[in-house]
């Protein structure tokens, strides 16, 4: 049902429904009513808007079925998967310095 798949999205992504409901562009009251099983039929602009902000598959969001989320190497350059592979393989101290120092130059350059 949406709203165990809903639910569940927000537990794994760890943020708070406002938050959530922000990102998508709704009310935490309509996010609310979804949960609660009051809104049972949300607008296709509601599903696209979490599949966009979040990366989710919209099979599985409308209907349950494949992955949670986008496989990310399926929209990559050869480039971009590389990099990503790279990253990936090391250790979670070392990938949170690269953010940081991603996240410096981000505010630097704008």
């Amino acid at each position: 049902m949406l709203h165990d798949r809903l639910g569940t999205l927000i537990n794994i992504l760890g943020i708070k429904k406002g938050d959530f409901a922000e990102r998508i562009g709704f009310s935490q009251s309509y996010i609310s009513m979804i949960l609660r099983q009051k809104k049972k039929n949300p607008s296709q602009r509601f599903y696209d808007s979490i599949a966009f902000a979040f990366q989710v598959n919209l099979d599985w969001l409308q209907y349950g079925v494949g992955n949670m989320f986008l496989l990310p190497e399926a929209h990559m350059t050869p480039t971009d998967q590389d990099l990503l592979q790279k990253f990936k393989s090391l250790p979670r101290s070392e990938q949170r310095t690269i953010l940081e120092k991603i996240d410096a130059m981000l505010i630097h350059n704008f």
